[in-house]
């Protein structure tokens, strides 16, 4: 076992599938998650998020103790991977992006279900992302920054990343930005006539969900509120309007201050833990386990998808 192993730390999960929601990329069963809390077991003790918040407000943790973490607010982790956690009587940190429980619709999830619905393949997908690209005022900024690009030194943190994959994340955040993403990829949607109300219908938890979480002890944490994939190259007033919005939004429907955040995308900076620090966060937890814990905010996650690939070995 490796030493990395031995910190403690949570377990990241994010896409469920069953006969209501789609297989997309990364996207697991209730089964595998079952397999995988057995699995993990072997090594660890997954202790309950409210215990696991309090041992680590503590400074108690033993290494082999972990946790699950479930980011995005995703209405198939409520329904497909709650049963799950409750067969196992096991709570998690749920961290939650407000927007989208408030009635708004964030592109990074949508986007997900379109490349994943439209296209017989995620290459399928980025063959069509860059023929798009290749038709617009930003194919030389592409074609130029790809000159240099070395896929296997971006995103190195994350092994189950392909090639593809680390491009296309590449051209997404560092040659596009967000605005120019979204420009390119609702062009594509345009072309493909998607009913928006219809398509987002079962893509995220309401309110109430939320609140339901809350009462059978698990911890809603902080996500940031429109969960930007680079949120560190916001200034110091964007990432702030971020948080407050997402801690405020979570205040009022909890009535409880939540005091745990994730990093998405693992994007943060020292502005960003100031500006939690100020929220009175006490743990935040990054997504993955290649650094060293820095700070009470900076707590390792192995990504279900290395634990997978431990367990076909």
């Amino acid at each position: 076992m490796k030493t990395s192993d031995l910190r403690p730390h949570g377990i990241m999960f994010h896409h469920f599938h069953n006969e209501k929601h789609i297989q997309g990329q990364g996207a697991i069963s209730a089964d595998e998650l079952a397999q995988i809390i057995e699995y993990y077991q072997q090594s660890h003790r997954i202790l309950p998020a409210r215990e696991w918040l309090e041992k680590a407000n503590q400074g108690t943790l033993d290494d082999h103790e972990a946790c699950l973490t479930f980011d995005d607010a995703l209405l198939c982790q409520y329904e497909v991977a709650l049963p799950v956690l409750q067969h196992f009587n096991l709570t998690a940190f749920w961290f939650v992006y407000s927007s989208v429980i408030t009635g708004g619709n964030e592109k990074l999830e949508i986007y997900r279900k379109f490349r994943t619905v439209c296209f017989e393949t995620i290459n399928d997908f980025y063959r069509c992302f860059y023929k798009t690209i290749s038709e617009s005022p930003y194919q030389s900024a592409v074609a130029t920054a790809l000159k240099g690009f070395i896929p296997e030194e971006y995103l190195k943190q994350f092994p189950f990343y392909t090639e593809p994959d680390r491009q296309f994340r590449f051209v997404r955040d560092q040659v596009l930005g967000p605005n120019i993403y979204t420009e390119v990829l609702d062009l594509m949607m345009q072309a493909e006539k998607i009913d928006l109300p219809e398509f987002t219908s079962d893509l995220w938890m309401n309110e109430q969900q939320v609140i339901d979480l809350h009462a059978q002890q698990h911890v809603i944490g902080l996500h940031s509120h429109t969960h930007p994939t680079a949120l560190s190259a916001l200034d110091a007033d964007g990432q702030r309007v971020e948080y407050q919005t997402n801690f405020e939004t979570l205040n009022r429907i909890l009535r409880v201050a939540p005091d745990t955040v994730s990093h998405p995308c693992n994007s943060y900076n020292a502005e960003t833990l100031k500006i939690l620090r100020d929220l009175q966060i006490k743990v935040g937890f990054r997504s993955n386990m290649a650094e060293q814990q820095i700070s009470q905010l900076e707590f390792p996650r192995e990504d279900h998808a290395n634990i997978m690939e431990k367990m076909a070995a």
